[in-house]
């Protein structure tokens, strides 16, 4: 390349060729000319290269007059004015680091960036991987932006939404709902020279895929040519983790269909196993809603026999229970009722509409598979939300001293990776305290969807009880849906509880890095 076609100029002689909406430009002119008296490296034309190292760049841009005498320090971007071809790309400062702008494509086999502004006004084509790390690093492709693996940590900025990013494996923090950050999809993705190990990283780091990364190892890999990431990758999606956790829950129910009444009596130790996993709630009452119908569960008591009913929004319902027969053995009964005003009906009777059956087989395999998995996941919760833990973080400092007041709006809560907490120290009826976590919906007014924790002191000092409001602006159109209103969870509504524990652990990162924050600004 002819050395006329690279130039190292002064931000004020350049910028106009600047896209109007990247950083650099729009914060100059916000500020005065901040970044005027600044140099900008200055390719005239198609550039292309092995290795581009951003935090050094005059390595490689360095067909430059007087190359020794200009003021290195001072660059703050290259600028190719046309496509960009490199190898690899990166910089070990993510802080703050040399901004880049193509007006044209980037084709690079991986980059690995952060700490600056990467604007390019094509398409960025990355063959192998794109990570971009630390949130003091955005990303702006107008075109296109093509990978196999995108990987964006700690806050790093890119198009979120994803509308022009095409990528078969994507590592973003921010799409971690469930805050699990474990080593298995990492260690499916990249070089095992990258990796540190179970050992050498801290539990309290995990709250990003970064803590599993070597950014300075893989960059060394990268000075070298070398892939760090797998020739052949195999991750197992979230959904097919999902799956396999579901069909490793232990059968609790056998022989669940019935198509008359011989089979149907034949649900009674179903029945009877049923009941058993409703005395796992203290509750006498416990329902949920499936399709049009309220489903009720009953232990038995005092005051009642042990029974499950349907009931649909019409007013018609199907009820089950035990009976006694003429031998005084005990038979499962099934009957119906069109709606108030009319009398229960033999679900069995000689000349009952077959639809009847049907329907009633339906509810009835629905309600044993919830009970299962619910059962399931409800102890799985147990096990997980202890309330001397719960105590524990409404216990520290930050909480007694800083969020402090339920009836504050500005005392009772506090944002942490795009979750609101919201903590009671104390409540009415036995509640030993509460914390909430709460996400925003997606909606045209603001939303959340929101889980409370809460420890019952009076009745069950061991467990926590579920809560759940799924719009607190009654949005949503289910039983969980009111404005400020949450509503008990029972265990029937097993995928509440399972994404409950998923939620969890944010609460302890949350906790302990706010608290930790508190102390320091006191002690400043």
């Amino acid at each position: 390349m002819k050395i006329s076609e690279m130039r190292y100029v002064q931000f004020k002689d350049i910028k106009y060729k600047f896209p109007k909406d990247s950083w650099l430009y729009w914060r100059n002119e916000k500020h005065d000319g901040e970044f005027d008296e600044n140099w900008v490296i200055y390719v005239e034309d198609t550039f292309e290269v092995e290795n581009v190292n951003l935090d050094d760049p005059f390595t490689i841009f360095n067909a430059i007059e007087n190359l020794t005498d200009i003021n290195q320090e001072a660059c703050m971007a290259v600028l190719i004015d046309g496509n960009f071809k490199a190898e690899n790309i990166y910089n070990n400062e993510s802080d703050g680091s040399i901004c880049l702008c193509v007006l044209g494509n980037l084709d690079a086999d991986n980059m690995i960036v952060g700490g600056q502004e990467l604007y390019i006004t094509g398409n960025l084509n990355i063959k192998e991987c794109f990570w971009g790390n630390y949130n003091h690093g955005d990303l702006i492709v107008k075109g296109e932006t093509k990978t196999r693996v995108f990987v964006a940590t700690e806050g790093y900025h890119y198009d979120y939404k994803k509308e022009r990013v095409t990528a078969e494996f994507f590592l973003c923090d921010e799409e971690e709902e469930d805050g699990i950050f474990d080593r298995t999809f990492p260690e499916a993705v990249f070089s095992e020279e990258i990796l540190y190990t179970e050992d050498e990283v801290e539990e309290d780091d995990l709250f990003t895929w970064n803590a599993w990364l070597s950014r300075s190892e893989a960059i060394k890999m990268l000075e070298k040519n070398d892939s760090i990431i797998k020739k052949d990758i195999h991750v197992i999606s979230k959904e097919e983790q999902k799956n396999t956790e579901l069909s490793s829950i232990p059968k609790c129910f056998e022989n669940t269909v019935f198509n008359g009444f011989s089979s149907f009596i034949l649900q009674l130790d179903n029945f009877h196993k049923l009941m058993s996993i409703v005395k796992l709630h203290k509750e006498e009452y416990q329902y949920y809603t499936f399709e049009d119908y309220e489903v009720q569960l009953h232990p038995d008591t005092e005051e009642g026999q042990a029974h499950a009913m349907f009931t649909h929004v019409s007013g018609f319902i199907f009820f089950i229970c035990i009976v006694t027969d003429e031998n005084e053995g005990e038979v499962l009964s099934a009957v119906y009722r069109e709606n108030e005003e009319s009398s229960f009906i033999n679900v069995f009777q000689q000349g009952t509409a077959l639809h009847y059956i049907t329907s009633l087989n339906i509810l009835w395999n629905d309600l044993l598979t919830r009970a299962e998995r619910g059962a399931y996941f409800y102890n799985k919760f147990l096990k997980t939300v202890k309330p001397e833990e719960i105590l524990s973080f409404l216990n520290l400092p930050i909480v007694q001293e800083k969020y402090n007041d339920y009836k504050d709006a500005d005392k009772n809560n506090f944002w942490y990776g795009g979750y609101c907490f919201l903590m009671r120290r104390h409540g009415e009826r036995g509640l030993a305290g509460s914390i909430d976590i709460g996400k925003e919906r997606e909606a045209e007014t603001f939303d959340m969807r929101t889980y409370c924790f809460r420890p019952d002191e009076l009745d069950e000092p061991e467990r926590c009880n579920l809560f759940y409001a799924s719009s607190q602006e009654n949005l949503s159109d289910d039983s969980y849906s009111g404005n400020g209103e949450v509503f008990k969870v029972f265990l029937y509504d097993w995928k509440l509880f399972r994404e409950s524990t998923e939620w969890y652990p944010k609460v302890g990162k949350a906790f302990t890095a706010m608290n930790e924050e508190y102390l320091e600004e006191k002690n400043i």
